[in-house]
């Protein structure tokens, strides 16, 4: 069973931001991240009851993310280590 499920978004949003996020707490995967390059930050959705996350936790530059522990490990991370730059490196 899995446990997390990390994406970064791509360009279709809608199907990141509402479809996936139904389809994981539907399966029951206890924490769902998604690296919004776009919109720059992090989201982790957590507590899937009923078909839907509970919880829903948003994360900036600068700032720092612990997953919460139902995925059996500590983890934190910068959300400007997973972002990267804002230009793209030619």
């Amino acid at each position: 069973m899995f446990r997390l499920v990390a994406e970064v978004t791509s360009s279709d949003m809608a199907d990141d931001l509402r479809r996936k996020p139904l389809s994981y707490a539907q399966a029951a995967i206890p924490v769902y991240v998604i690296i919004d390059r776009t919109n720059r930050r992090v989201l982790v959705l957590s507590d899937p009851r009923d078909g839907e996350y509970r919880v829903q936790a948003v994360y900036h530059p600068g700032q720092s993310v612990t997953l919460p522990a139902s995925i059996g490990v500590e983890v934190t991370f910068e959300v400007d280590y997973v972002l990267g730059s804002e230009k793209p490196q030619d």
